[in-house]
């Protein structure tokens, strides 16, 4: 679970691992874009933004509304901002940096790609454990797609990117639009993640982090896309956070 630290000095990226979402009681469910606050331990990782979370710590804080061109996440967000995807793998080579957030010079597509590979023996029994606070979870059912932004960044010579996209939201999507047919689906899913998170009309951001067997593999996390016109610096921005 990546996020944004604020109780430092500086704004900082951090991953919280592991967290058993779907294992947390209902009333600890955080949402994207949620404050919350918890107690950590140094985490068994070479990533050096990962930290291991206390559950039985965790509190929920307020939800950062898309209020005011979405302001009080931007207030968050834009400091973090890097010049480019290509400057984020040199950091990882130089740092080991494992987290960041760029604007994508010009996206050229959404690819979609069937994937019949099958979660094995191991992997099905850990998504299945039952839990004290969930004892009749519904089964993991898994996307029978891959989906991937090819996309240019910044960079005087960046050869291109392509990027699978891991978003809790693009899965939740797929399942939620069950009733209609697959081509409907996929026609969707690509009017979303393409037509309208990365329209013209709005200042789009990747947030990428990579795998820690293959660290130098990045992955889109999810895409930050406030409108274009509410476009100003951290200073501009209303100092209310709420």
């Amino acid at each position: 679970m990546a996020g944004i630290r604020t109780d430092t000095p500086d704004l900082r990226w951090c991953r919280l691992w592991p967290i058993a979402f779907r294992d947390l009681p209902f009333s600890q469910r955080f949402q994207k874009y949620q404050e919350i606050t918890l107690k950590v331990i140094p985490a068994n990782d070479p990533r050096p933004e990962t930290l291991r979370p206390q559950p039985d710590t965790l509190k929920l804080g307020k939800i950062l509304s898309t209020a005011n061109g979405w302001s009080a996440r931007r207030r968050l967000v834009e400091p973090l901002l890097v010049e480019s995807m290509c400057e984020i793998a040199r950091r990882q080579q130089a740092d080991g940096t494992s987290l960041g957030v760029f604007r994508p010079a010009e996206v050229d597509r959404l690819k979609i790609v069937p994937d019949d590979t099958n979660w094995n023996d191991a992997q099905q029994a850990a998504m299945g454990q039952i839990s004290l606070f969930a004892p009749s979870k519904s089964k993991l059912k898994r996307l029978p797609y891959r989906f991937q932004y090819h996309y240019r960044c910044s960079d005087r010579s960046c050869p291109g990117h392509e990027q699978s996209i891991i978003d809790w939201e693009l899965g939740q999507a797929w399942l939620g639009w069950e009733k209609y047919d697959e081509a409907e689906r996929l026609r969707m899913i690509r009017k979303k993640w393409q037509d309208e998170l990365c329209s013209p009309d709005r200042d789009v951001c990747f947030f990428v982090g990579n795998m820690r067997i293959h660290p130098q593999n990045f992955l889109v996390l999810g895409v930050f896309w406030p409108p274009r016109q509410s476009l100003a610096s951290p200073a501009q921005l209303p100092l209310d956070l709420g």
